[in-house]
């Protein structure tokens, strides 16, 4: 069977230019059933009814037969490997012509069909209008039988039926496979894989502008690397290129929607998607790409009280619980989603504005890139005889716009025709064992990284591989090692904002006792000041600076003494609540553990706690910390 099932169909053009050099290309797509042949007959025996090739009537005892709708052709009846989601795919031609092929969950026979009703009018069939004729059109459909059978999935991406893996859009479904596989759905979306100009278009007009520019390669390297997420089990997760406006973001983005579609309206940005969204709307917004690129732009535009919760929402590929209408669980909606994103504020920009810290799982999870390629051309290295980086990225908008999403799809076709004829764990180790190339190199110079480190050095690893094996289908323009040299480049950028090959968490514990003492000084942190007596009482060092607050809901001391070097300075001793609150976010075991390796924590002999006694008190148990922990060695005073 083949490796190409239409299931909708327009402009055939465009399809024939996506095959454009790819060898044994084979099309599949099972007999229609015509509406007057035998075949049509015994989809329905039903004497009720009417077939011409006018449409379809019902019979009205001794009276005049009525309108219920245009010719309509039966190919089949759909339902998913559990035996549920049944359907029927039925096809028609609208008025100008075109066939049309969709298939329709019977769930949407239950009610009113409505639903259908408009569904099908908005394909361009003609239907009978009245009371009648709209019961009549219910009866028809729920008579229809037939003998053939095509597989149901309800999402976009990867499928696996009788040992052979599918990749399915909304249109086609590319792979090998013993049925037919349909896209079946309650509610239809707008196709956002639209197709214009061929791979040749492509790699011309788009690809050979990315060449020297380590963003844009890494971008469109993005689409590609995106349907390997399912083969390699990899985690969900996303990049985002960060800076100020005007730097070229959205130009990125655009690039790398070029690469999987777009609409005839608005040309590969028809494709990018809106931050703009509640989390539920971003849930339905992933479920419609799964094992695609998901681009979104501006970050800016998101409640940053749902920032946190959106980004582990991506990344983990899992919805949230719901009750249905009778009290029981809804089924919860999965995906794998790789997500290029854009904006002036990164995630902890976000986190920070609601009041909130930012878990180091959330940073790995969504990786803030540096959108500067440190140039002097904003997100270009290199503007290809253009005068200025914001005539290059007028222009490659002009061209984004007008060739689109043949390259995802030749990917694909290629990528499932290895698959069934070297088998998925030859493809798999393949690209493993290049991606751990890839970041063994990377990291070879930090062989202290972090877990979190090589996690999203894994990532950028995957994305080049992605590219690479776009290149070497013949897809790109590009040199078979570009992909991977740029995106190193791009990992050095991260690494470098980052600022650390350490767990963040240990930063962050530091970072987040160092801002409580500072925010709160004297306001939470009482006066502990020993009598001084002799020759040291006249010492002005021995005497602390002024007290400037009255404290009130008091978080522990400082207390006045000798530090290690034998000059006076606050210490800091802060109690258990004191300490959860500095902590607040962070696992305060660990924490506390890395302040004491970092040297600003002083622990007690048997605990990282001391016993304290300051005045009018006893035997408290505290946490002492230098006051180095602020960054000068006088505190704050």
């Amino acid at each position: 069977m083949s490796s190409g099932e239409k299931t909708q169909t327009g402009s055939q053009s465009g399809r024939s230019d996506i095959r454009k050099g790819i060898e044994n290309a084979k099309v599949f797509q099972l007999p229609a059933t015509g509406r007057n042949d035998a075949k049509q007959q015994e989809v329905s025996e039903d004497r009720r009814f009417i077939y011409r090739d006018d449409g379809i009537w019902r019979r009205n005892g001794d009276g005049a037969p009525y309108f219920i709708c245009g010719p309509v052709e039966v190919l089949g009846e759909s339902r998913d490997e559990a035996g549920q989601n049944w359907g029927l795919l039925l096809a028609w031609h609208d008025r100008d012509g075109h066939r049309h092929e969709e298939a329709f969950a019977r769930a949407l026979f239950a009610g009113d069909g409505n639903e259908i009703r408009s569904r099908l009018a908005d394909g361009g069939l003609t239907l009978g209008a009245g009371p009648k004729a709209k019961a009549a059109f219910l009866e028809w459909l729920a008579s229809l039988q037939s003998s053939q059978r095509a597989r149901s999935v309800t999402k976009i991406g990867w499928h696996r039926f009788g040992g052979g893996d599918v990749f399915v859009l909304p249109d086609e479904t590319l792979g090998e496979t013993s049925e037919r596989v349909v896209l079946q759905t309650l509610d239809r979306e707008a196709s956002l894989f639209g197709v214009s100009g061929s791979v040749e278009d492509w790699k011309l007009q788009i690809g050979a502008l990315c060449m020297k520019n380590s963003r844009l390669i890494f971008a469109a390297s993005c689409a590609f690397a995106a349907p390997l997420l399912g083969l390699l089990g990899e985690e969900g997760g996303g990049i985002s290129f960060k800076g100020s406006s005007r730097l070229g973001k959205s130009t990125a983005l655009r690039v790398a929607a070029s690469v999987c579609g777009g609409t005839p309206q608005n040309g590969a940005g028809g494709y990018i998607r809106s931050w703009r969204s509640t989390s539920n709307g971003i849930e339905s917004t992933a479920l419609a790409s799964c094992d695609v690129l998901l681009p979104l732009d501006e970050i800016g535009q998101l409640d940053p009280r749902e920032a946190g919760e959106i980004a582990y929402l991506l990344s983990n590929g899992q919805g949230k619980a719901r009750a249905s209408r009778t009290g029981g669980a809804r089924t919860v909606a999965r995906f794998r989603i790789l997500f290029l994103s854009t904006g002036e504020l990164g995630l902890a920009d976000l986190n920070r504005e609601a009041g909130k810290a930012t878990k180091a799982g959330q940073e790995v999870r969504f990786a803030d890139l540096p959108a500067d390629a440190g140039h002097g051309r904003g997100l270009f290295e290199d503007v290809h005889d253009h005068d200025t980086p914001d005539a290059f990225a007028r222009h490659l908008r002009v061209v984004t716009g007008q060739y689109y999403g043949a390259p995802l799809r030749a990917f694909l076709l290629r990528l499932t025709d290895e698959l069934r004829m070297k088998g998925n764990d030859v493809i798999q180790d393949r690209l493993r064992g290049r991606m751990a190339a890839l970041t063994a190199q990377w990291l070879q110079s930090y062989p202290e990284a972090s877990g979190q480190v090589r996690s999203v050095a894994a990532r950028f690893a995957m994305v080049a591989a992605g590219g690479e094996l776009a290149t070497e289908y013949g897809l790109t323009g590009w040199d078979n090692d570009t992909p991977g040299v740029m995106a190193e480049i791009c990992f050095a950028a991260w690494l470098a904002e980052r600022g650390t090959v350490g767990r963040r968490e240990d930063e962050q514990a530091v970072a987040q006792v160092r801002d409580f003492i500072a925010k709160n000084g004297e306001a939470r942190f009482e006066r502990w000041v020993d009598p001084v007596q002799g020759d040291a009482a006249q010492s002005e060092e021995s005497q602390p600076p002024g007290e400037r607050f009255r404290t009130q809901n008091r978080a522990g001391w400082k207390r006045w003494m000798k530090g290690e070097e034998g000059k006076h300075e606050w210490r800091y001793f802060l109690t258990a609540e004191g300490m959860s609150e500095a902590l607040s976010g962070l696992n305060r075991r660990n924490a506390t553990q890395t302040l004491i390796e970092t040297g600003y924590l002083m622990p007690g002999k048997n605990k990282n706690s001391t016993v304290i006694s300051p005045p009018g008190h006893r035997n408290i148990r505290a946490y002492e910390v230098k006051a180095s922990i602020l960054g000068t060695e006088e505190g704050d005073r």
